[in-house]
């Protein structure tokens, strides 16, 4: 074979390999479990009866955002008719489930299309022949190391250089070590220039995080970050302070809802 046709089937298959890779298959219900307490989050639970009717599930606004949800059955089998997603946002989201889950097993990860939103509420619809304990979990976006910087203890002010990453960043925290960090505000420089500001004021001690911090606008990476703080008075070393950023799809609207149904026959297929 000559080196011309080597060469374009190695480019041919660069092309062709990541849309592969994307399209890896649907996931079974082998593909989490959830003790795995590092990407899964117990958010709720019911006791449900024995006949057609429905049960809502307080969930509540939760760190992160989650981008799956699964449950375990116990007591009896239970036949799942469908589950409304509530968002906070006011987006309402119809995952049609249709399926029979047996006692002592767990269903298939079940993507989320308005996985950017946090949870408010879930209403499942089910037929069961005798009662059954619902447990479920969300599947969290795992956080991402962006930069680290030891922040003077005489200075007010510092910046975080962060560059370009792959992927949009919906969400920032900052982790303390070392020293405490008494943090007044923050400012999220974008790649374009354009930044945003927080008003956070809030006393970090070492080993702790701040609260999650939601980005605003389209798909930017983020140039640096630029602290405000109170300088302290120690003659140790100054705090050493990290962002992490959280990955995800976009934010859904109510607009984007139009009653949309998950594909039951995908979900049977990753049984």
């Amino acid at each position: 074979m000559s080196r011309r046709a080597l060469t374009l089937i190695a480019a041919i298959a660069a092309i062709i390999t990541p849309f592969a890779a994307a399209d890896a298959g649907p996931r079974s219900r082998d593909d989490w479990r959830p003790e795995d307490r590092t990407k899964w989050e117990q958010i709720g639970g019911a006791e449900i009866g024995n006949r057609l009717e429905s049960v809502e599930i307080e969930v509540g606004r939760r760190e992160g955002r989650f981008k799956a949800i699964g449950f375990t059955v116990r007591g009896n089998d239970v036949r799942i008719e469908d589950i409304k997603v509530y968002y906070g946002g006011g987006v309402v989201e119809t995952l049609s489930v249709r399926d029979v889950v047996r006692d002592g097993t767990r269903s298939a990860p079940i993507d989320l299309p308005g996985r950017e939103q946090f949870i408010h509420r879930l209403v499942v619809s089910y037929r069961s022949m005798g009662p059954v304990r619902l447990e479920f979990y969300g599947e969290q976006f795992q956080w991402e190391e962006l930069g680290c910087q030891t922040v003077g203890f005489l200075d007010p002010r510092d910046v975080i250089r962060v560059g370009k990453r792959e992927g949009t960043f919906r969400a920032i925290k900052l982790k303390v070590s070392d020293a405490p960090l008494r943090l007044e505000r923050l400012r999220v420089v974008f790649g374009d220039q354009t930044a945003q500001g927080f008003d956070v004021r809030s006393a970090l001690p070492p080993g702790s995080e701040s609260r999650p911090l939601d980005l605003r606008g389209d798909v930017r990476y983020i140039d640096r970050i630029e602290l405000d703080y109170l300088p302290s008075i120690s003659t140790r070393r100054g705090a050493r302070v990290c962002v992490l950023g959280n990955q995800g799809g976009r934010y859904l609207t109510r607009d984007d809802d139009r009653g949309r149904d998950w594909d039951r026959d995908r979900y049977r297929d990753r049984r």
